[in-house]
């Protein structure tokens, strides 16, 4: 039997920990043991594994690795700073390798998986390289040309990167981004993002109390409260509407994070009524399927996880332009895809204000609408071969 490793950096709910439980479940099990490594015990969305996988932690020195210098710096915790100080000389200078190859002796009784992947882009990829696994895999989720984790370390990503067995994308987008930087054409392939619709399905029958407005559209946005997801530029957006216009629309946006705070005050300062943040839950899904339009206003999106789960829910997806949106809506079908700016949010909202009938039609259009996971859950397992 195979040893699997899986590491991540953090466990909070996001796209990347939803499609990592989805990839473990369609591995066969009879053939492969699995380990999913969190770096930083920081959320808890990856605790839930049950009999599928093996979860554990990383140590103590791990804890900074996935906070932003500015976040650790605000937090005016001593000992953060100076972990964070001492994690960036480490990195700058190259001895990352020597204190990684320490730390995993004190992570790991036995440090011997027969293949290790680095499931989130940034650190994991060299916390994994410098393992002893005989094969070793990179995920990519991010747009690199928009958002490199890796920018302020290139000569030493650019060293490692090399030695991965294969380096995998959830898009073409992401795949061409990351190779104008790295040039490892050689290395890399497209491996898009499992969509279990079934789970999708039963989860939103669930019953749900939710009283929405009845003489307007009804928009919902489901995501992490952070800038990558253009929140504040949905709140301007609307801003920019006409009185009348606004009336005509009511958005709830469910989900958690940093920018919470800031979002809110932005809704009160512009004194919009018409926009709510009704926090994280525990399943969007019951929820989703009661409103009439999805809108994603992020500034980038790698794949878009978000956009495949509304349409299965035959939900219409109103999204700014980015490496998601042209491959999984067609627009003016079953959604609207406006420019990724401010300017172009208010567009779309004003166009569907005003033409409330083509939500209609985008629901007809969605009738039979089917995304299929057999040709990637060949490729996951192909890899894993």
């Amino acid at each position: 039997m195979k040893k699997i490793l899986f590491v991540v950096d953090e466990q909070k709910m996001g796209g990347v920990s939803i499609l990592l439980k989805d990839m473990i479940k369609v591995i066969d099990k009879k053939e492969n043991s699995i380990t999913v490594l969190t770096l930083h015990n920081n959320g808890d969305s990856l605790e839930d594994l049950g009999s599928d996988a093996k979860l554990i932690y990383g140590t103590k020195f791990f804890e900074v690795i996935d906070l932003p210098l500015k976040e650790v710096l605000q937090s005016h915790s001593i000992s953060k700073i100076l972990k964070k100080v001492y994690l960036v000389f480490l990195m700058k200078t190259g001895l990352i390798s020597s204190k990684i190859k320490k730390e995993r002796k004190k992570i790991f009784e036995r440090d011997d998986f027969d293949i290790e992947i680095a499931f989130k882009d940034g650190f994991t990829a060299l916390f994994t390289i410098y393992g002893p696994s005989k094969k070793k895999l990179h995920w990519l989720h991010y747009e690199y040309k928009k958002c490199n984790a890796n920018g302020n370390y290139y000569h030493l990503f650019n060293k490692i990167l090399p030695k991965y067995d294969n380096i995998i994308a959830v898009s073409e987008g992401v795949m061409n981004d990351f190779n104008s930087i790295y040039h490892l054409e050689d290395k890399t392939l497209v491996i898009e993002n499992l969509v279990p619709e079934d789970k999708i399905i039963t989860k939103s029958r669930e019953t749900v109390s939710l009283s929405l407005p009845t003489n307007c559209i009804n928009i919902i946005s489901v995501g992490r409260l952070h800038i990558q997801k253009g929140y504040d530029r949905l709140i301007i957006a609307m801003a920019n509407l006409s009185k009348k216009d606004q009336a005509k629309i009511n958005i709830d946006i469910y989900g958690d994070g940093p920018e919470k705070e800031h979002l809110s005050n932005l809704i009160n300062e512009n004194k919009i009524k018409n926009i709510t943040l009704k926090g994280r839950v525990d399943n969007p899904y019951k929820y989703l399927k009661k409103y009439d339009l999805f809108i994603m206003p992020s500034l980038y999106e790698p794949f878009g996880l978000v956009i495949v789960e509304a349409l299965t829910l035959h939900v219409p997806v109103l999204a700014c332009e980015n490496s998601a949106t042209g491959k999984l809506i067609n627009h003016e079908l079953n959604g609207y895809i406006t420019p990724n700016s401010v300017e172009g949010i208010t567009a779309g909202l004003k166009y569907i204000a005003n033409n409330p009938d083509k939500i209609k039609e985008y629901k007809k259009n969605l009738k039979n609408y089917h995304y299929d996971n057999t040709e990637i859950i060949k490729k996951i397992n192909n890899i894993l071969k």
